[in-house]
């Protein structure tokens, strides 16, 4: 609108255009007002449609302009330091500088096209700023050739250095300047095939690092990402999480944003969380304190378990409450530990959980059995690539009433460092489980005695004694080149040869083991010759068919006057065919077998040690004594059956008991291991392939009552291919138990301490405590109610190692070495005790001290070195219980010796050798000699011998050096003997008292025997049968029997005559039946008073007959 005169409020309230445009003459001045949504705001000078903000159509004058961008003046535009035309030429100054089409020549510079150049040869072209101004080049700039610059070179865009890999950049000066990147996380500094030599800077900061090694300070270390979040009951979720005042509400979501390398700080609070929570690898949650932090369920998932750990996590001052059931800790499925992770690392955390239902009486709800648990380690879980599945606790408190606080299983390791258990059914718990390690374990074997070769894939078997019965088979899946295989799955029947059982010795009476009479090792088998023996039941190994066999041990008798049966094969009856030793009443040695004595030994000594052995060699049996062969050899071809029994120190059904001590007794089938004599073995029996029953009866208690078998039994392994083998040497199923590593520990209350089950569990317990386990919930500390044998269990061949201490103080090391502290006593049960020590122990008992090297002992002043006992100062005494001092050896006894002028201050007891006299000497006031009887001048004496060795079997009585009496094996020579009031002299024996008779009597139903007559009370017998009892008188004398009766003859019929060959002239007897006496008068019997002297009964009845009826 056209603006004419108006008044000035007018004019101002018209000046206030509310976007509408002002103009003055139309075009004169025109200002472009802007609109709403019109930016535009222009002033028109001789120009009603302004393109800019000043638009002046004509000449302007000023003594000064300025303008901010772009001023177009006629075809010139000059916008900041740029003037330009749109026009062929651009005339600066003159017209002797004028430039024609496009060059511009400036003294020898010419400017042409897009060339700068110069026409004077080998001139420089300098570009030269007045003062501090600067050269500036406004887009690409191309140099052929080399730049050299003496002063800064400042570039504000990007620069390109070099077109190929060939350019190279050398760097004479120092950098002092940051060297960043365009954009983080996209260039690289090197390359896998050129990379930097060494790289030296004061702090390093990088996201992530890959690499073998890196060096600080010498020290080779690997750094990765580490982020921080942080988690409080103010936070929330949705906030960043990233910094302490800006938290997380929750752990389960913190952990699904950390990763390796990250940390979860926890602030103090109770948390109640969605279980289960699984902990990415390599992150830590560490809570602010492990009291401050209580991590619990909710309501939902108070059932679930609350962490499942990956590897590399740690876990940290916290505590876990308030769920049942579950565990507080188990791996997260897919746990995998590889080279660049390790196992997680739980630390400063307490497990406090409760049983569902409790009461005034069972506060921790003990009895519910529901209460949470503490862990439970199952290797299964464990990856394929895992290269074990391992937890470490350090400081950790499992309260878990009434359940188990750590179960390990399926070759799971934990180190348990200085953590507790408190009122736990089990407190350490580890068993065998199925599937093993990583979920397909495998059973670790290696044999011995191979023949053949082990391969791949193939079937391994280990087979009964029977051979037929299966114990355990598996698939080989995997041979190392030092033999050892792998078997998949758990082989829960293998064993190795020491592990297997030998076979059980049953006892009889009382035998028990002796460590004084013992010819190898720590003792023997002492059996009291009435009641003592030892058996073991039938058994294939004793049935030794028609194979060789070697049944040996050592024997040492000490009554040879009864039968002693040394061992008897037989079965059920005293006729079964089996072999069978014994040595009879008269100490003679005897092997019988099939019914009769079959080899006869030599006569054994008492108190003797024998090595006795019977072998059988292709047939042939031998008996051998001390290694020499007794007897003629038995062919023997018997059959000695499949199976039979044993029984030692006695016949089959227990008679004829041996007296005496047996040690190294062992039986080998299918071996002869003598053949031909050979030297007496010197030290214990060793086991092999052969040996069916080995018994050293070592026990370092005297008096001990068991016996086990020694033998390293062979066994029966076969392999699919062919190959055989005799013994496993490994048989290795720690893939499928448990192994725990525990150091200063404890494990309080409950039902069990430590508990291992299945051959695949090994624990290695130190310094733990073992306090009020077996009474269960109670906590009263009475120690009634404690069950010793529940601390550790061991079942199914499970291994625990241990050193404990109980509630009571009482040191323990295994089942071996134990310590009461309120007695002191302290027990050792071990076979070998061995202390390496330079200076010895001293042992020091009120003011006696006794000190133990490895080359002597020494207490009060005795010394005991080597084979030598040795008095310090003063006498040695020897003193016994019993009163009684027993030397048992079958060599000898050496006593001092010396000759008569060195004899020592008498004692009365004192026994020497006389080498002067060559005679054994003891003092009981005087010297007397021991060997033999001698008076004090040794004239008068008694000799066994002649002289000394001359062995004539002649004991001589000497009466001053003078033969009085000797003694032979035939005769007693001496010139008159006197007993009591009999007097011997020469041939006669009288009495010495007058009128005194001299009687021969024979004690009970003996008789008084002179050569071949008997005389027994008025009876004399002629002894010899069919002999004649002759009545010799010489000269003139004759036989007279006195007395008033008679004198009876023999009497009998005809029939009982002597036979012609006893007949003499003279003879006389009766005759009943021709009732006369009679006489054998060399040719006939006929009556003593002759042909006609007599007539015979019969005779005569017959006459008297005849004269009745002649004469009526």
């Amino acid at each position: 609108m056209a603006i004419g005169r108006i008044s000035g409020p007018l004019l101002k309230s018209n000046l206030l255009r509310s976007g509408v445009d002002l103009a003055f003459e139309n075009d004169l001045l025109y200002l472009k007002v802007s609109k709403p949504g019109d930016a535009s705001q222009r002033i028109g000078i001789n120009n009603n449609s302004p393109q800019y903000e000043l638009d002046v159509n004509g000449t302007t004058q000023a003594p000064a302009l300025e303008v901010s961008t772009t001023a177009n003046i006629g075809n010139v535009n000059i916008t900041g330091t740029t003037i330009s035309t749109d026009q062929p030429t651009l005339i600066l100054g003159t017209d002797g500088n004028v430039i024609y089409q496009n060059k511009l020549t400036i003294d020898s510079l010419d400017l042409e096209n897009n060339v700068i150049s110069t026409n004077e040869t080998n001139a420089n072209i300098e570009f030269n700023p007045n003062g501090t101004g600067t050269v500036e080049i406004f887009a690409d700039t191309n140099v052929t050739g080399n730049i050299t610059a003496t002063g800064n070179i400042t570039a504000d865009g990007n620069i390109t250095i070099g077109d190929a890999d060939t350019d190279n950049i050398t760097f004479n000066a120092e950098i002092n300047s940051d060297i960043i990147p365009d954009a983080t996380n996209t260039y690289s500094l090197g390359s896998v095939s050129k990379q930097w030599a060494d790289v030296r800077t004061q702090n390093f900061f990088a996201g992530t690092v890959t690499t073998s090694s890196i060096t600080v300070d010498g020290v080779d270390i690997a750094l990765r990402q580490g982020n921080i979040f942080y988690v409080a009951e103010n936070g929330s979720d949705s906030y960043s999480g990233d910094h302490p005042n800006d938290p997380y509400g929750s752990l389960k979501f913190a952990l699904t944003q950390a990763t390796s390398g990250d940390t979860i700080h926890i602030y103090p609070g109770v948390y109640q969380e969605i279980f289960p929570m699984t902990v990415p690898a390599g992150v830590t949650v560490k809570g602010h304190t492990m009291r401050g932090v209580n991590i619990t369920p909710t309501a939902g998932t108070n059932s679930n378990d609350a962490f499942l750990v990956n590897a590399g996590v740690t876990i940290e001052d916290l505590t876990i409450s308030g769920f049942y059931t579950g565990y507080a800790f188990k791996f997260a499925p897919g746990f995998a530990v590889s080279g660049n992770n390790r196992s997680p690392y739980i630390r400063n955390i307490s497990v406090i959980t409760q049983g569902s239902v409790t009461s005034a009486a069972d506060p921790r709800g003990f009895a519910q059995g529901d209460a949470g648990k503490g862990a439970y380690i199952d290797g299964s879980v464990a990856g394929a690539t895992s290269l074990e599945a391992t937890m470490l606790f350090h400081s950790a408190t499992f309260i878990t009433p009434g359940v188990d606080a750590i179960t390990i299983t399926n070759g799971a390791r934990v180190e348990w460092l200085n953590s507790f258990t408190y009122f736990a059914n089990r407190g350490i718990y580890g068993v065998d489980g199925v599937t093993g390690l990583r979920g397909s374990g495998q059973t670790a074997v290696r044999v011995d005695d191979l023949t053949g070769t082990i391969v791949d894939g193939n079937t391994f078997t280990y087979y009964d004694t029977d051979g037929v019965t299966v114990l355990a088979t598996g698939t080989i899946n995997g041979v190392d080149a030092d033999g050892k295989f792998y078997v998949d799955g758990n082989l829960t029947g293998l064993e190795t040869a020491g592990e297997r059982g030998g076979k059980i010795i049953t006892k009889y009476g009382t035998p028990t083991t002796d460590t004084t009479v013992k010819k190898f090792g720590a003792s023997s088998l002492e059996l009291n010759g009435s009641t003592d023996y030892l058996s073991v039941a039938g058994n294939n190994d004793f049935g030794f068919g028609t194979g060789d066999f070697t049944v040996e041990g050592w024997f040492y008798l000490t009554d040879v006057s009864v039968t002693n049966n040394l061992f008897d094969f037989r079965a059920g009856a005293g006729t079964d065919v089996a072999p069978v030793l014994y040595v009879n009443s008269s100490a003679q040695l005897n092997f019988y077998s099939f019914n009769a004595n079959r080899i006869t030994g030599p006569t054994l000594l008492v108190n003797t040690w024998y090595h006795i052995a019977v072998s059988r060699s292709a047939g042939t049996t031998k008996l051998y004594v001390n290694g020499a062969s007794q007897g003629t050899p038995w062919v023997d071809s018997t059959d000695y059956d499949i199976a039979k029994p044993l029984v030692i120190g006695a016949t089959w059904n227990g008679a004829n008991f041996t007296n005496g001590y047996i040690d190294e007794f062992r039986v080998t089938k299918g071996l002869s291991r003598y053949v031909n004599n050979f030297v007496a073995p010197t030290s214990e029996f060793a086991s092999d392939s052969d040996t069916k029953l080995l018994l050293h009866f070592n026990n370092a208690v005297d008096g001990a009552s068991t016996f086990t078998d020694d033998t390293t039994n062979a066994q029966d392994l076969r392999f699919s291919n062919g190959a055989t083998a005799t013994f496993c040497t490994l048989a290795d199923q720690t893939e499928f138990g448990a192994e725990v590593r525990a150091i200063a520990s404890a494990c309080v209350y409950g039902n069990y301490g430590i508990v291992g089950d299945g051959p695949g569990v090994l624990m290695y317990l130190i310094s733990q405590n073992l306090a009020y386990i077996g009474v269960g919930k109670e906590i009263d500390n009475d120690e009634t109610g404690v069950i010793q044998a529940n601390e550790v269990v061991e079942t199914n061949n499970a291994q625990i190692r241990y050193s404990s201490v109980d509630h009571k103080g009482d040191f323990r090391v295994g089942d071996l070495f134990y310590v009461n502290q309120a007695d002191g006593t302290v027990d050792f049960s071990s076979s070998t005790f061995n202390i390496n020590t330079s200076a010895g122990i001293t042992i020091t008992t009120g003011g006696s001290q006794t000190t133990i090297t490895g080359d002597k002992i020494d207490t009060g002043n005795l010394r005991l070195s080597g084979n030598t006992i040795e008095s310090l100062s003063g006498d040695i005494n020897l003193d016994a219980d019993s009163g009684t001092v027993r030397i048992n050896s079958s060599s000898a006894l050496q006593l001092p010796k010396g000759s008569t002028a060195s004899r020592p201050t008498p004692a009365t007891g004192m026994i020497r050798y006389n080498t002067d006299t060559a005679l054994y000497e003891g003092y009981d006031g005087n010297w007397m000699a021991l060997n033999g009887v001698y008076d004090l001048d040794l004239d008068t004496r008694i000799t066994a011998e002649l002289t000394p060795g001359a062995n004539d079997g002649v004991i001589r009585f000497y009466i001053q050096d003078s033969v009085v009496t000797t003694i032979d094996a035939d005769k007693l020579s001496t010139p008159r003997i006197e007993v009591d009031d009999i007097s011997i002299d020469g041939n006669v024996i009288t009495t010495e008292t007058v009128n005194t008779d001299l009687t021969f009597s024979a004690n009970g139903t003996g008789e008084v025997v002179i050569d071949n007559l008997a005389f027994k009370d008025s009876t004399i017998t002629n002894r010899e049968v069919d002999g004649v009892l002759n009545f010799q008188q010489q000269g003139s004398g004759y036989f007279k029997i006195e007395g008033t009766n008679g004198f009876v003859v023999p009497v009998g019929a005809n029939t009982q005559r002597p036979a012609a060959a006893y007949r003499e002239t003279g003879m006389v007897r009766y005759n009943t039946e021709q009732r006369y006496l009679e006489i054998w008068d060399g040719f006939s019997w006929v009556s003593v008073a002759g042909a006609t002297g007599s007539i015979s009964f019969a005779a005569a009845e017959d006459l008297a007959i005849e004269y009745v009826l002649t004469l009526g």
